[in-house]
């Protein structure tokens, strides 16, 4: 019961949200044409992020799962045209993570625990997708980080570069505010324990990108046996090789907290 009330609770929430999106124009700009077949057409990457698949010692199944939910998920967005001024929307993109639309059980993160809830993964396909789309100098229109660093030291991602995703409640959008016609490319590689996501362009990047992350402050533990926590400044600047640092723009920042937690 519990459960089928969080489900609908998401659901009215994502509603709410999608209503939002259209006031603000978000939608009418969604892209909605996946092409492979025309990967000729866009010869210039952009960029290009991979992260390792960590598997779970002794949980066969739930590591199958989330490799499972990786690849469903990649489906709906490997080959996604964005022409300039079109908008990248996960959740409308990727189907609501239900075992109705094919998703399994996986790791996720739910009240700032990890536990092991329908649609674990998508998180680390969202996290590939946002650091590809930050590298392409993509403009970020909404993302947050996780709520806590679960994974420490083993973490899959730079602190400041995730994007966590939760249907109805936390989304990933980004818009193409460049004169060129890009392609999002994204593959889920079981054997090489992969995520790879990249950016193409019909045109050669004309810019050069700058990305750095600083922890401003670790966040004491509560307890004894808990985990600290940070609070991380990212920035993104933009400019040409041959100017001085001096002169780049900075077009995206920042500040990110990641909570302690037993």
């Amino acid at each position: 019961m519990e459960k089928l009330s969080r489900n609908l609770k998401a659901l009215i929430r994502q509603k709410w949200k999608d209503t939002n999106y259209i006031w603000r124009g978000y939608a009418v700009n969604y892209s909605r044409i996946q092409n492979m077949n025309n990967f000729s057409d866009y010869l210039y990457k952009w960029s290009e992020i991979s992260t390792d698949i960590k598997k779970r010692s002794g949980l066969p199944e739930i590591n199958e799962n989330r490799i499972w939910n990786m690849k469903l998920a990649a489906k709906h967005i490997h080959g996604l045209m964005l022409a300039p001024g079109q908008i990248f929307d996960f959740w409308h993109c990727i189907p609501r993570p239900i075992l109705a639309n094919g998703y399994k059980e996986g790791p996720t993160l739910v009240a700032n625990q990890l536990k092991y809830d329908v649609g674990g993964g998508l998180c680390q396909i969202s996290t590939n997708v946002f650091q590809a789309m930050l590298w392409a100098n993509l403009e970020i229109l909404e993302r947050s980080n996780h709520s806590i660093d679960a994974h420490g030291e083993g973490r899959f991602f730079t602190l400041g570069q995730d994007a966590t995703v939760a249907y109805g409640y936390k989304n990933l959008i980004a818009r193409n505010y460049s004169q060129t016609s890009l392609q999002l490319r994204l593959e889920v590689l079981p054997e090489e324990l992969r995520v790879v996501a990249s950016v193409w362009g019909t045109t050669p990047k004309p810019f050069s990108v700058n990305i750095s992350s600083t922890v401003l402050e670790k966040l004491a533990p509560s307890c004894d046996n808990g985990k600290s926590g940070w609070r991380v400044e990212t920035v993104r600047s933009v400019g040409m090789e041959t100017s001085p640092i001096s002169e780049w723009q900075v077009n995206y920042r920042a500040i990110d907290i990641y909570h302690p937690h037993v």
